[in-house]
C-alpha cells in the first residue's frame, strides 16, 4: 500500500479544442508556478498530519511493547525521544497554521511558504527515523503503519520542490 501514486504521464497526438483551453495559451507554466505555493502548503499539512499519526502510533507501540521486563514507554530514553517528536510536530503544526492563514489572507510570501515546506517535510523525515528506531525491527514490517510512513515521508521532501530548491528560494529572497 503506497501513499504516493507517482507516475509519468505522456500525451501523444493529443488535441485540445480552443473552447477547452484553461487560461491563456502559453501561460501554463506561470499558472503552475502560482499553484506551487498552495501545493507546498498542502504538502506541509500532509507532513504534519502524517507525523502526528506516526507519533500516536509510536506512543501506543511503546506502551504495549515490553523489553527488559517493562514497557518501552517506561524507559527514559524512549520517553525523551517521544517528547522531542511531539514537540517538533507541534512546532510544525503552528508554523503551518500561521503561514496557511497568511496565504489565505494573500499575505504569505514564497519565502515563507518555502520555509514552511522545508521545515515540515524535514521534520517528517526526522519523525519517521525516530519512530522506526523505537519500533525496532517491527518498524520494517508491512503490518506496522510506521513502515509505510518511513517510506512515504521521504517523498515529501521531493514533491512540490525538493528541500534544496526550498533552500535556494529562501537564499534568493535574502539576496544571497
Amino acid at each position: 500500500w503506497l501513499c504516493s501514486d507517482t507516475a509519468e504521464l505522456f500525451f501523444e497526438d493529443c488535441r485540445v479544442p480552443d473552447e477547452n483551453l484553461l487560461g491563456k495559451e502559453g501561460e501554463g507554466f506561470r499558472e503552475i508556478m502560482k499553484n506551487f505555493q498552495r501545493e507546498r502548503l498542502v504538502v506541509s499539512i500532509t507532513a504534519v498530519s502524517a507525523s502526528q499519526r506516526a507519533v500516536e502510533d509510536t506512543i501506543a507501540y511503546a506502551r504495549e511493547r515490553v523489553a527488559f521486563a517493562r514497557p518501552l514507554s517506561k524507559l527514559q530514553a524512549i520517553r525523551h525521544k517521544i517528547a522531542d517528536m511531539l514537540t517538533q510536530v507541534e512546532a510544525a503544526r503552528q508554523l503551518t497554521y500561521y503561514i496557511s492563514w497568511r496565504f489565505n489572507q494573500g499575505k504569505a510570501t514564497d519565502m515563507e511558504v518555502s520555509m514552511t515546506k522545508l521545515f515540515t517535510t524535514e521534520m517528517a523525515n526526522r519523525i519517521a527515523y525516530e519512530a522506526l528506531q523505537i519500533h525496532g525491527g517491527y518498524g520494517y514490517m508491512r503490518e506496522f503503519p510506521i513502515e509505510r510512513f518511513y517510506r512515504d515521508a521521504r517523498a515529501l521532501t521531493i514533491g512540490a520542490g525538493t528541500s534544496e530548491i526550498m533552500k535556494e528560494i529562501i537564499a534568493k529572497r535574502l539576496d544571497l
